[in-house]
């Protein structure tokens, strides 16, 4: 039984706020919490740089906790097995992105929306070059791992319901065709999307900016009303 509940229960609140050793206790407990979160964080980030350093072949449970500056051992407590790990990156690559995208300040409706969120991951991907290769290198590998392949497949239907989201409201106020099928222009988009981040991490010297106004230009003419 939590805390506040003990108190509202036994009519003990005011005496339970002001007992030290029930304040000490949440301390230690969200500083527990805390520190959790934070060794998760960097143990995540030093996988990412070494996946897009070295390739998802070289990244081990050890050398990801001991480059985040812990025990070798730690990552394992942590995360499992190495394919848990990997299904940790890639969640953690997409939430960062998710982060990104709301601190632009990108708040338009209808289908400039649809366009602004489409130029964004583009521009996104060019600037995170670490970033779009470890998550393409997650991509890749959960073709042939099973429990991985589940976990892209939410983050994946995730991603369609975004955009599928952005064409409905598009949709209701005018802005898109009413016989677009949202979900499956959705799917269209994201696989348009990383096609174009996965064909410049092969061959850098595709144009990303043209080839980003070209996407703009043919979603803008095939879906406005």
């Amino acid at each position: 039984m939590g805390i506040s509940k003990f108190a509202k229960n036994t009519g003990e609140k005011s005496s339970l706020a002001g007992d030290p050793g029930v304040a000490v206790e949440l301390r230690v407990r969200r500083s527990h919490s805390e520190r959790r979160e934070e060794a998760e964080q960097r143990m995540l980030e030093a996988a990412v740089d070494i996946v897009a350093e070295r390739g998802l072949e070289e990244l081990t449970l050890a050398e990801c906790g001991q480059a985040a500056g812990y025990s070798r051992g730690l990552a394992a407590h942590y995360f499992g097995c190495k394919e848990d790990l990997t299904a940790a990156i890639a969640t953690h690559i997409v939430t960062d992105y998710g982060r990104r995208q709301q601190a632009g300040g990108r708040s338009k409706r209808g289908l400039q929306g649809l366009l602004d969120a489409v130029s964004f991951y583009i521009e996104s991907g060019s600037r995170n070059l670490k970033s779009v290769r470890a998550f393409h290198a997650v991509l890749g590998s959960s073709l042939k791992q099973t429990k991985l392949s589940a976990a892209i497949a939410r983050l994946n239907s995730d991603s369609v319901a975004g955009f599928a989201g952005a064409i409905r409201d598009g949709i209701a106020i005018g802005e898109i065709r009413d016989n677009v099928n949202p979900t499956a222009q959705g799917a269209l988009i994201i696989a348009a999307l990383r096609g174009v981040i996965s064909q410049w991490l092969l061959d850098p010297t595709i144009d990303l900016e043209a080839v980003r106004l070209e996407l703009l230009n043919n979603l803008r003419h095939s879906l406005a009303r």
